[in-house]
C-alpha cells in the first residue's frame, strides 16, 4: 500500500515533469523548470537539494551491494563490510563507485550500452522473483491488513518515495535525446509505469509469502525463499538485486553530474564543472567529483543514516516543479490585465500551500482535528476551482501537456505536501541546516558570479559550435536545434578558449521568460 500511495504521488509529479522537459528539453531537470519560472534563487534551492539527494541516495543504493554479495556466497550480510571505531566501513561499495565513475567519464553510449545490458538481466530475474513468489503465496500472510494503520501506510510510503526519483534522472538527458518533445514524456511515463509495478508486485509477493513477525529487515526476499523452502532461490534473488543496485546508482550518478554541469554553466557553481572532455564528450571533471563525494559517504554511512533526507529531498524538489508549471500555465504577459490576473493568481496559490499545510497539520498532529481537515480540504478543492474559472487552461505549450489542468498540479501540491508530513523531525533538522548553508553559499558566492558575468562585455555571444555526434552531450535533431535556435546546451570549448552556452541566448518558452540564471555566461 505505501508503494501504491509513493506511486500515485510520483506519477502527479511525472506528469509534470513531463510538460516541461518536453518543452524545455535542458540538462538541468528541475533546476531549469524552477529557474524559468520562479527565478534564480528557488531554482538554487531546488538544485542543491537535488544534487545533495543524488549523492546520499546513490551511496545509500551502492551500500546494499556487500551485504547481497555476501548472500550470493554464502556469507553472513555483515561479513564484507569492517568495523572501525563507531563505523562500518564499506571497500564494496567504495570501489564500485570509483568504477561506476570511470565507465561514465568514458561516454553516454559505453554507460547506456553497460546499463542496457544489466538492466535487461535484472528484468528477467525480477520476473522471476514475482512469480516464483507468488507461486509460494499464503493470503492468510496479508492478515493483519495494514498493522499499523492508515498512519502506518503513508509514513512507509515517504520513506519509500525516494525510490521514484529516477524519472528525474530521464528529465536530465534531455540534451542527450534526438526527439525530446516525443521521447522525454513518454521515456519518464513510460519508466514510473514499469517500476511502480514492479514495486507493488514485488512488495506483494513477499508480503504472501511470509508472515509479519518473520520479515527480516536485511535481506528480505532471501530470507523468504528460504522461510518457504526455496533456499536455493536466495542466489538469484542476491544476483538481481546487485544488478539493480548497480543500474540504480549509474543511472543516479550520471543524472547529478548533468545537473552540477547546468548549474555550473550559470556560474551559481564555478564554470570549469560544466567543462566537456573533448574526446568522450562528457562532464568529466563533475563526473569524477561527485563519485568521489558519493564513494566517500558510501564508504562510512549506512543506508538507515541516509534515507529520511533523500525523501525530504525528493518531496521538496517534486513540490516546487508542480507548483511552478501551475504559474508558468497562468502567468500572463504583454497584457493590460496581466496585473490583475497576475495578483489573483498568486493570491490563490498561495492559499492553495496554505491549506494543503493546514491539512497535513492537523492530520499528523491529532486526528480528532477533523473539522480542520475537512474545513482546509473544501478551501483546497476552492482554490484550485477558482483556477480553473479564473484562468481555465491557461497558455498551453505547443508539445505534451499536463491532463485534467490545473487539477492534476494541484493535487499533486498536496500529496507532496501530505507526504512531507509524514518524514520524522530530525530530516527537518537536516534540512534546515542544508538549506541554511546553501542559502549561504548562494549570497556569498553564486548570486555575486551569475551577476558578475551576466554584465561582462561579450556574455551574451550567439553559440555557433556544430551540434555534437549523436549521443554525446548537446546532441539533438536539426529539428531541435532549429527551434530553439542554439548550439550545443551543455558547454562546449569556444574558440576564444572560454566556454560558451546556448541557454544564454534563449528566447520566451511557451509564453514566459527565462529568470536571471537561464541568461548564461561566456
Amino acid at each position: 500500500m505505501s508503494y501504491l500511495v509513493a506511486g500515485f504521488s510520483a506519477l502527479l509529479s511525472s506528469l509534470c515533469y513531463a510538460e516541461f522537459s518536453a518543452n524545455m528539453p535542458l540538462s538541468g531537470g528541475a533546476y531549469s523548470y524552477v529557474n524559468a519560472v520562479f527565478g534564480e534563487y528557488l531554482a538554487w534551492l531546488t538544485v542543491t537539494n537535488l544534487i545533495l539527494e543524488y549523492i546520499l541516495a546513490n551511496a545509500a543504493v551502492i551500500r546494499s551491494f556487500s551485504g547481497y554479495f555476501a548472500l550470493l556466497i554464502n556469507q553472513p550480510p555483515e561479513r564484507l563490510v569492517i568495523p572501525y571505531g563507531n563505523y562500518n566501513l564499506d571497500f564494496f561499495a567504495f570501489g564500485w563507485v570509483l568504477l561506476l565513475t570511470m565507465l561514465l567519464i568514458l561516454g553516454t553510449k559505453e554507460s547506456a550500452r553497460f546499463n542496457l545490458v544489466v538492466t535487461i538481466v535484472h528484468v528477467v530475474l525480477v520476473v522471476f522473483i514475482i512469480i516464483a513468489g507468488l507461486v509460494k503465496s499464503n493470503p492468510a500472510n496479508t492478515q493483519p491488513f495494514a498493522p499499523y494503520g492508515a498512519r502506518g501506510v503513508f509514513n512507509g510510503a515517504a520513506i519509500v518515495f525516494f525510490s521514484y526519483i529516477g524519472f528525474d534522472a530521464v528529465a536530465t538527458s534531455a540534451e542527450e535525446v534526438k526527439n525530446p518533445k516525443r521521447d522525454l514524456p513518454l521515456g519518464i511515463l513510460g519508466a514510473l509505469a514499469l517500476v511502480t509495478i514492479c514495486y507493488i508486485l514485488m512488495s506483494l509477493a513477499l508480503v504472501l509469502m511470509v508472515p509479519l513477525e518473520a520479515l527480516q529487515t536485511s535481506g528480505s526476499f532471501a530470507a523468504a525463499f528460504t522461510y518457504v523452502g526455496m533456499d536455493w532461490a536466495h542466489y538469484i534473488v542476491a544476483l538481481g538485486a546487485l544488478l539493480g543496485i548497480i543500474t540504480g546508482t549509474l543511472v543516479g550518478m550520471y543524472a547529478v553530474s548533468r545537473i552540477i554541469a547546468a548549474v555550473a554553466r550559470q556560474h551559481l557553481l564555478p564554470p570549469f564543472l560544466a567543462k566537456i572532455h573533448r574526446r568522450f564528450g562528457t562532464p568529466w571533471i563533475t563526473t569524477l567529483l561527485q563519485g568521489v563525494a558519493t564513494a566517500i559517504i558510501a564508504l562510512f554511512t549506512d543506508f538507515a543514516e541516509l534515507i529520511n533526507l533523500v525523501s525530504i529531498s525528493t518531496l521538496f524538489a517534486f513540490w516546487i516543479v508542480a507548483l511552478g508549471l501551475l504559474w508558468k500555465r497562468y502567468y500572463k504577459q504583454n497584457n493590460s490585465k496581466a496585473v490583475r490576473s497576475n495578483l489573483i493568481l498568486a493570491v490563490q496559490m498561495l492559499l492553495l500551500v496554505a491549506s494543503c499545510i493546514a491539512f497535513t497539520a492537523c492530520y499528523w498532529i491529532s486526528l480528532d482535528l477533523w473539522v480542520g481537515m475537512v474545513v482546509t480540504a473544501a478551501v483546497f478543492v476552492a482554490v484550485v476551482l477558482s483556477m480553473f474559472i479564473t484562468h481555465r487552461k491557461g497558455q498551453l505549450p505547443g508539445s505534451y501537456a499536463v491532463p485534467l489542468f490545473p487539477f492534476i498540479p494541484a493535487l499533486s501540491v498536496g500529496l507532496n505536501t501530505f507526504l512531507l508530513g509524514a518524514l520524522p523531525q530530525d530530516a527537518y533538522v537536516r534540512f534546515g541546516i542544508w538549506t541554511a548553508a546553501v542559502t549561504g553559499v548562494y549570497v556569498l558566492y553564486s548570486a555575486l558570479a551569475a551577476n558578475r558575468h551576466s554584465k561582462m562585455p561579450g556574455a551574451h555571444l550567439p553559440t555557433l559550435e556544430p551540434v555534437a555526434k549523436p549521443g554525446s552531450i548537446g546532441s539533438h535533431s536539426s529539428t531541435e536545434m532549429a527551434t530553439w535556435n542554439n548550439g550545443p546546451l551543455l558547454d562546449q570549448p569556444s574558440t576564444s578558449g572560454g566556454y560558451t552556452t546556448a541557454a544564454q541566448n534563449m528566447g520566451p518558452v511557451d509564453g514566459f521568460k527565462p529568470g536571471p540564471a537561464l541568461k548564461g555566461a561566456r
